[in-house]
């Protein structure tokens, strides 16, 4: 019996929903934007994430289902998730501690959902190998 990555699944599904609230928030313009990131910059980051709330609900999905692209989907989604905090974190300047806070706790819990997925994708395909 393997293993799920709950810490995956839940990071992705709970992540997917912030971004859904978050995008349609600076859509409609109730979005409080911090003052640490210029404007067109920040709004130049909703496009993207349209693309990606999908793919972090239907990774959380796969993933419970353990359905073989859900790992495949989680590192994609991961590593999207990764390249957004380190733009960010590198947009900010590294000013502003409520960006810094947020921004490295998502990225710290991002990227343990990303370990997670490894372990748990080469410890169920290649057991008995040189694991």
């Amino acid at each position: 019996m393997t293993k799920r990555p709950w810490i995956a699944i839940i990071w992705f599904a709970v992540w997917g929903l912030f971004q859904a609230y978050a995008v349609s928030s600076v859509i409609i313009g109730s979005w409080q934007r911090p003052e640490a990131f210029p404007e067109e910059a920040y709004n130049s980051l909703i496009y993207p994430d349209m693309f990606f709330i999908p793919l972090y609900l239907i990774t959380s999905v796969l993933l419970f289902r353990k359905h073989p692209l859900g790992y495949i989907c989680g590192l994609v989604a991961g590593g999207a998730v990764i390249y957004v905090m380190i733009y960010l974190l590198a947009l900010s300047g590294l000013k502003g501690t409520e960006n810094l806070i947020f921004d490295s706790l998502f990225l710290t819990v991002n990227l343990i959902a990303v370990l997670q997925i490894g372990v748990i994708f080469l410890r169920t395909n290649f057991r008995g190998g040189w694991m």
